[in-house]
């Protein structure tokens, strides 16, 4: 067998003239501190220095000011070391001054006992790639129909929003570029937006997060926001897609206090009349309708109507009785009218204190015993 043909000088050149002949590429060597050893026809090309004005400049010099201050360069060769590649994108500057977006690869070079020897860098210049996302990119923005917003993830000043934001808000475009959200407050409670930024910043994506805005007028706007934090031109940014839930919290607050109505029978007396299934929401939406209606109607008796309940869960229960206890606080009597044989099981198992609630058979017989209540002395 013969034996392996052995590097000559015409290979190493041969190997030059190929690099050289790669125009879409910068390819050259590093030193094990990140000084630039060779040089290649791309490399000019793309990066717009001559071998001359380059070597033994380091490398660091391609990068933009924020990345040399937050020690990227450095960083990127220590991953390569370790790892032994390492790949990035991301701003470049040329001799000019000029930035474009680069893909960089960064190998490192080791003998055979593994002594680092310096490092390989490609870098291509993808910036028409870029362009055209952002193009495509912009499109979607513009012609969604949900509100949506790109800002500083740090400083919060809007980058850009879609006509559908500035109809929520109320807003024309030029008002809000470059300005700070938290400046015109359009975040009716700033920690809303540091909560998001928080999960953000901690690698957790946000989805449905409810909040408050404030329109320009001062209007309140219930939304819920969907947030990613994204890299846009070189800087971290908050991308948000907002859902305004206004009209259907709106909604909603209605209903709920149309399923569970507190009626003034006369001066000082109420009554709810409950229909259907109580469960721990409803318990505790009761309550409150309640204690507010207590206090702003002054109430010394109040009946809760309890024939159109079928059954009250343990905890329901317990929450039922925890709004009895308050509103006696207040200082009205409560009766409870209509109670099952099942919902009474339930009161007697959570140990409920009958000395305390009075109870009837049917509505009639408690709205009896409520106005007899207060034909006598109002203390309870």
């Amino acid at each position: 067998m013969d034996p392996a043909p052995q590097p000559s000088l015409r290979t190493e050149q041969q190997l030059q003239m190929l690099i050289d002949s790669v125009r879409d590429y910068a390819i050259f060597l590093l030193d094990p501190q990140g000084r630039i050893i060779t040089w290649s026809q791309g490399a000019q090309r793309i990066k717009g220095y001559t071998f001359d004005e380059i070597r033994g400049r380091h490398f660091s010099v391609f990068y933009p000011r924020e990345d040399i201050e937050s020690g990227k360069p450095e960083y990127e060769l220590k991953v390569a070391a370790q790892e032994g590649r390492f790949e990035d994108e991301g701003w470049r500057i040329r001799k000019d001054g000029s930035r474009f977006w680069a893909n960089v690869v960064i190998t490192a070079l080791k003998d055979e006992s593994g002594v680092l020897l310096g490092f390989g860098k490609v870098t291509r210049d993808i910036s028409e790639r870029k362009w055209a996302m952002e193009a495509n990119f912009e499109k979607l923005f513009r012609s969604s129909p949900n509100p949506i917003l790109l800002s500083g993830l740090d400083d919060a000043r809007f980058i850009e929003v879609n006509d559908a934001f500035c109809e929520l808000l109320g807003y024309p475009r030029e008002e809000l570029i470059g300005q700070s959200s938290i400046t015109l407050g359009v975040w009716l409670y700033a920690e809303e937006r540091t909560r998001i930024v928080t999960e953000l910043k901690a690698g957790r994506p946000v989805r449905g997060e409810a909040c408050e805005m404030r329109t320009k007028s001062g209007d309140r706007r219930n939304v819920e926001v969907s947030a990613d934090m994204i890299e846009f031109r070189g800087n971290p940014c908050l991308f948000a897609t907002l859902l305004d839930t206004t009209e259907s919290r709106k909604l909603e607050a209605v209903i709920e206090e149309l399923s569970t109505p507190v009626l003034q029978a006369q001066e000082g007396l109420l009554v709810v009349p409950l229909i259907g299934r109580v469960d721990g929401p409803r318990a505790t939406q009761l309550r409150n309708q309640l204690l507010n209606a207590v206090r702003a109607q002054r109430a010394r008796a109040v009946v809760v109507d309890l024939t159109g309940v079928p059954k009250i869960e343990r905890e329901t229960a317990g929450g039922l009785i925890r709004a009895i206890e308050a509103v006696r606080l207040l200082g009205a009597n409560v009766i409870l009218a209509g109670i099952s044989a099942v919902i009474a099981d339930t009161l007697v198992a959570i140990g409920a204190r009958f000395s305390i609630i009075k109870t009837t058979s049917d509505l009639q017989s408690a709205l009896e015993e409520a106005k007899s209540l207060l034909a006598g002395p109002s203390a309870v």
